[in-house]
Formats: structure tokens, sequence, C-alpha cells
């Protein structure tokens, strides 16, 4: 535990190395940032020691459960309560930062009526349409969010979800995700990953996510089973673990494609570029997730598509969310309807049959990954507000 408390607190349940958008969102914002001016109250979490010795920032490390269970999202916001309380009232702490709108929000607006520590909230979309069926939550999320200072929001999408639940305009400041474009460059393709998963001459599919609902992967497996019989040669290259693996694999074995479908499971983050650089199309249809206990959930950015951007990669998104921010629809990338097979599988044929359209996205994607979207040029944003 670090002997300086700064006068800005972030309180965060994200933040590396656990692995996480808003995590690297956090850590790549604030490492650019004077350290004296800023401390982190985040969870313990396996290899922390190692990774906060990289930076010479001051985190605090607290024992914070860190499950889904209902069980374990109120223990994990009483939790955060008690620590905040502890390290907020410092008196050096003059302002917080609250990276959840529940956990760490309710925190933030207790310690502003009672402590009188202004707070700023950070959003990511889809929070109002999860929680604010329930009346009760609904009102929790009103009360935090017109007692902040200021609310950031990561995309246009995010911004205007808030405005409709009646968070004040004027409030919103919209700070999006960026890309390191140092780690994230053109390079030869791993001569490594291609033996190892026989890879030349194909032509190369490739999501970098969660194994998710709302990540669409079973939308490319089904492209890849239509397209298949007209290019024989298309490989995809699945990177990431969850829950629906079980059920992308059986799509693939039942529609016999287990020579042309790669799982390549966790990749450290320092290897995710070879990935990117190794693909000839990004692909990501994402979507509204279905499924009753995340239902509405979406993407509120999409990080993913700078990153293989930045690698000089053309990319494919959904049409939903803030995906719009990241794809510069027909210059860095295709946006698609991703619930419509055929769009998404068009939007895929008409860049496997197209090397020059590719490689031109690819380059203005780099461009604009450099120009707007390098975390040097992010980071400057928070100067101001930190």
């Amino acid at each position: 535990m670090p002997e300086r408390i700064n006068s800005s607190l972030l309180i965060t349940n994200d933040f590396p190395p656990t692995v996480s958008g808003i995590g690297t969102v956090f850590y790549n914002l604030f490492r650019l940032q004077t350290k004296e001016s800023f401390s982190i109250l985040c969870p313990q979490d396996r290899g922390y020691e190692n990774f906060d010795k990289k930076d010479n920032m001051s985190v605090i490390r607290v024992r914070i459960p860190s499950g889904e269970s209902i069980i374990s999202k109120v223990i994990k916001t009483l939790s955060n309560l008690i620590y905040i309380f502890i390290f907020a009232i410092r008196p050096k702490v003059k302002k917080l930062h609250c990276g959840q709108i529940l956990s760490n929000g309710i925190a933030g607006f207790l310690c502003k009526k009672i402590l009188k520590i202004p707070y700023v909230l950070w959003v990511y979309g889809s929070e109002t349409i999860r929680f604010g069926n329930s009346g009760y939550l609904s009102f929790i999320m009103k009360k935090i969010l017109s007692s902040a200072e200021l609310i950031i929001v990561n995309s246009s999408f995010t911004q205007e979800e808030y405005i409709r639940f009646g968070a004040d305009k004027e409030k919103l400041i919209k700070i999006t995700p960026g890309v390191d474009t140092v780690l994230f460059r053109p390079t030869d393709k791993s001569a490594k990953l291609m033996k190892q998963y026989n890879l030349y001459g194909k032509t190369v599919l490739l999501t970098v996510a969660r194994l998710d609902e709302r990540k669409g992967q079973d939308m490319i497996i089904e492209t890849l089973y239509l397209l298949k019989k007209e290019y024989s040669n298309i490989v995809y290259v699945i990177v990431g673990k969850g829950r629906e693996e079980k059920r992308l694999r059986k799509m693939v074995h039942d529609r016999g494609l287990q020579d042309s479908v790669i799982f390549a499971g966790y990749v450290p983050d320092e290897d995710i570029p070879d990935y990117y650089n190794l693909c000839d199309i990004f692909v990501l249809p994402n979507r509204e997730t279905e499924n009753a206990s995340l239902k509405g959930d979406y993407e509120g950015f999409g990080t993913v598509f700078l990153e293989a951007n930045a690698c000089g990669k053309p990319v494919i998104g959904g049409m939903s969310g803030g995906v719009r921010d990241a794809i510069e629809q027909g210059i860095t990338g295709l946006l698609v309807n991703p619930r419509s097979i055929e769009e998404v599988k068009e939007a895929v044929k008409s860049l496997i049959c197209d090397p020059q359209r590719r490689h031109q996205m690819g380059i203005a994607g780099r461009l604009r990954a450099e120009r707007d979207f390098d975390w040097k040029i992010i980071a400057k944003q928070l100067e101001n507000i930190l």
C-alpha cells in the first residue's frame, strides 16, 4: 500500500492485470497523467504485485469479490463503501472518479453528501437498459447522475442513452477509448503462428473478444459455412474465452468446419498484435444481447476495431451500440446489420474479393488511429478534469 494519497482518487472494479476493456482504458488514460495528481483504488488480482511495479503510479490494492452473483455484487458494493470512506476521508483527497455507476457511484454519492467531496462518474453504455427497468435501481442511478460533477461517456451512442435517461447533457463529456499505436502497428505475419495454425495460402478472418453472445462469433461461423464452397481457403481464427465456447464449438462441429475454425483461446496482451497482423480481415458483428440475464447489453465502443485498424487491417462491425464511433463507414471498415446473415456474408465476401480495397481501408484505419485515437491524444482530454 503506497504512502501517498493524491488529490484525485479513481475508484474502479476494473484495473490491470484484470482483463477488461474498462481496466485497459483507465490504465492508459491515467498512466499518461502527472503521477502526483491521482491515486487509484482497485481490487487485488492475480499478478498485481508485478504489474504495479511497471509504472510509478499510486495504486491502492484492496480485497473485493470478483464474482458476478447477486451476493458477490452486494458484498462488492459494501466493500467499496468501506474502503472508499477509509481513503476519501484523508484531507488531501479533493475529488473522486467513480469507475462504475452503481457500486462505486453509490459510494461517490454518499461521500459527496457526508464529506462534501465532488465526484466524476464514468459510464459505458447499456447500464440504463439493463438496470433501468427496476424502479429502485433507476431511482438510485438518477440520484447518482444528478449529483455528479461530470459524467464521462465512451461514445456518442452512450451519450444519447444517458440523455434519454434524463442526465443533464451539460454534464456529459465524451472520452472515447484509444489505442497504443506503437504496440499495435503493421508488421509481417508471424512465421511461428503461420506454421502453428497452417495458414500459408489462406485468407484469414479474425475475431478478438470474449466468447459472449453480443460479440457475434456465431454469425461468422455461419458466414464461413455459406462461403466455404466458393472460397475454400478461408480460415477463421477466434481469440478469447467465454461462456459461449461450448455452443460455438458445437456449431463448428455440426457444420463440418473443424479444419476451418481455430479456437486460439486466451492470448496474452503482448501477443495480441501478432494475431491482428496474422489476419486479412478483422470481423466482429456485435449486437445487443437477448439472453435474459444480460438483456440489452451492447458494445459501448469497440476498442478492438481501433487495434485492428492500427495494425493496418480492414474491419467489419455490427451497426449496434457505440461502434459507429470506432469504425468510419466505408473508409476504415464496414458496418453491417449484425442479425442479417446475408449482410454479414456480403460484407465479408466483398472484402475477400477486393484485396486493393482491404489495403486502402487498412491504410485509412492506421492513419485515423494515429491522428485521432492515440492514447497520448485521448489522455489530454482528461487533464483538465482530473
